[in-house]
């Protein structure tokens, strides 16, 4: 058994199901064990899991649902500075990477202090209006500022450590740590990331007369992106979740957050392997 003392969290996907049900087997097996759990069903999209009464006594966060849920947890238990495991109960797999009939396997590791443990990078942001902070919150995957429904480019100010892109005029703007660059990233044409890299992954939407390219930058200086024209719609979207409305004047700010994700899982070195059983790489 582990040295560590407390419970484990057990979060599993929103409608019970198979994932509800081992969430229960996984229950008794620890308890045989003398070890405490608890079980919370995340509620559907666009709700949020509300987890934080569970922080003081959690040694490891335990995922049963797909990479989305696994994102919306972490991004609630980031800062607990524990283990978060996730059992893939959804169609990806990227982050919610152990398969349930693996999971036993997975907890005999934990207790034996032989799980890896892969550090992320993740954000927080902020919207300003005027002198006020009018949104924050914390992305694991990605940012999106895209326009809405009435087909129409939209115009940015992107600027890092002084250095500004004056007048990007394009659909939208990927920000994506690197754990996120396997996602929308891209798809729109950006760059893969080794997931533990320390970076920020910036790509244009189908940019318009522009000769911006996908870029790769430091996360250790905030990222400004100032709304300018747009005759349109155009929203921020922090991990695919429900879009929060800007407009001329505002101001996004998005930064390194101060903990690092603490991904636990079986095995180490299995970018490439994923790249390749996902369909990004072929030989």
């Amino acid at each position: 058994m582990s040295d560590s003392q407390g419970s484990v969290l057990i979060v599993t996907k929103s409608g019970g199901g198979a994932a509800a049900e081992l969430g229960g087997e996984i229950a008794r097996w620890l308890s045989l064990r003398g070890v405490d759990s608890d079980i919370v069903e995340h509620p559907y999209p666009p709700a949020r899991i509300n987890v934080s009464a569970y922080r003081e006594n959690t040694m490891l966060v335990l995922v049963l649902g797909g990479d989305g849920t696994f994102i919306s947890v972490a991004g609630n238990v980031i800062d607990w500075e524990v283990p978060v495991l996730g059992i893939n109960h959804g169609r990806v797999g990227f982050l919610a990477e152990v398969l349930p009939e693996d999971w036993e396997t997975a907890l005999e590791r934990f207790f034996s202090n032989e799980l890896d443990l892969s550090p992320r990078t993740a954000f927080d942001y902020e919207v300003q209006r005027g002198n006020g902070i009018v949104a924050r919150g914390v992305a694991i995957n990605d940012l999106v500022i895209s326009r809405g429904a009435v087909a129409r480019i939209i115009s940015l100010d992107i600027g890092q450590k002084g250095q500004w892109i004056k007048n990007l005029r394009a659909d939208g703007l990927i920000v994506s740590t690197a754990t996120g660059s396997t996602a929308y990233n891209v798809s729109a044409g950006g760059p893969l990331v080794h997931p533990e890299l320390a970076a920020m992954c910036v790509t244009p939407v189908c940019p318009f007369l522009n000769g911006i390219r996908p870029m790769v930058l430091p996360v250790d200086t905030p990222l400004t992106i100032d709304i300018g024209e747009t005759s349109g719609d155009v929203y921020l979207t922090e991990d695919g979740r429900v879009p929060y409305p800007l407009s001329v004047g505002y101001r996004v700010i998005i930064s390194k957050h101060k903990k690092d994700l603490m991904l636990a899982r079986i095995r180490s070195n299995t970018f490439f392997e994923k790249l390749r059983s996902k369909g990004f790489l072929t030989e």
